[in-house]
């Protein structure tokens, strides 16, 4: 009879035991919160503004340029004979397709110079976000945008960045 009362004992013990040790530690994190309000994720975002109203001024004034130039050339009509004015329009259009390749080229090294410092800052994200696991015994860390309803003292996104800001204050973009 005391040795089933022990077996039963021993039983229920090692299973509540294991129930729970089976409670897992789950958080979640914001990504694009730490992309677009660290120090280093707000300096990339001001770098690119910057250089895209650069680009934006440069097109403007050539746009603008050409415009003029076809109204000018337009007003000419009359003026010039069939052969020049084609091969003006010819020119034109010419300019006008050298200008949008170069918008366009300009605006695709943009997006490959956002896409590669984002990609450099998770990577320097992620082994800040391992560390912070295992040293708070972190069993799974969820993305934010993949939750449809969490307890907010699960988030940890302001404390991964805080350790982000002291980590690192910039991204080099080349």
């Amino acid at each position: 009879m005391i040795k089933t009362k022990l077996i039963i004992f021993f039983l229920f013990f090692f299973n509540v035991f294991n129930i729970v040790q089976a409670a897992e530690k789950i958080v979640y994190v914001d990504i694009d919160f730490l992309l677009n309000q660290s120090v280093a994720g707000k300096l990339i975002t001001k770098k690119l503004e910057t250089q895209y109203k650069k680009n934006i001024e440069k097109f403007k004034i050539t746009e603008k340029k050409l415009i003029d130039k076809e109204k000018k050339l337009i007003s000419q009509k009359n003026i010039l004979s069939q052969e020049v004015y084609k091969k003006k329009i010819n020119d034109l259009n010419n300019e006008v397709k050298v200008f949008n390749e170069d918008r366009n080229n300009e605006l695709k090294l943009l997006n490959e110079i956002k896409n590669k410092s984002t990609s450099m800052l998770i990577k320097v994200i992620n082994p800040l976000i391992e560390n912070y696991a295992k040293e708070n015994t972190i069993d799974i860390i969820l993305p934010k945008s993949n939750i449809l309803i969490a307890n907010n003292e699960l988030e940890i996104t302001d404390k991964i960045l805080e350790l982000l800001n002291e980590k690192i204050k910039e991204i080099i973009i080349k």
